[in-house]
C-alpha cells in the first residue's frame, strides 16, 4: 500500500558560541559589580543596570534565544527581562502606581 521512504533526522549543527566575549562577562573582568547582582535583582536600577550592559553586547541574540529556548524563570537575559519562563514587558515597581504619570518607574 504505502512505500515507506528511508529518512534521515538531521538535528541542526550546534554552533560553538565564545561566551567570554558577552559584554556581562566582561563586565566582570573589569571588575565591576558582579553579573548575577544586576542580572536577578529585583529592583529597578538594577534591572535597567542589566539591560544596558545587553544593549552593548553582541551577542545578545544567542543569549535571549537560549533564555527563551530553557524558558529560564527569571533575570534579564539578552536585554529581556524573564519572569515564570516569559518575557515581560515592563517591570513595575511594588505597590500603587503612583498618580503623577511623569512620577511611573518602569525597567
Amino acid at each position: 500500500m504505502f512505500a515507506l521512504q528511508d529518512r534521515t533526522i538531521t538535528s541542526q549543527p550546534t554552533i560553538s558560541i565564545d561566551w567570554s566575549q558577552a559584554s556581562c562577562a566582561a563586565s566582570v573582568a573589569a571588575g565591576s559589580t558582579p553579573p548575577t547582582e544586576l542580572f536577578f535583582s529585583d529592583e529597578l536600577p538594577a534591572i535597567r543596570a542589566a539591560k544596558a550592559i545587553c544593549a552593548t553586547c553582541p551577542l545578545v541574540d544567542p543569549c535571549l534565544t537560549g533564555a527563551v529556548e530553557r524558558r529560564e524563570p527569571w533575570g534579564v537575559w539578552g536585554g529581556q527581562l524573564f519572569k515564570d519562563g516569559k518575557v515581560l514587558a515592563v517591570k513595575r515597581p511594588r505597590g500603587r502606581p503612583p498618580k503623577d504619570p511623569s512620577r511611573r518607574m518602569t525597567a
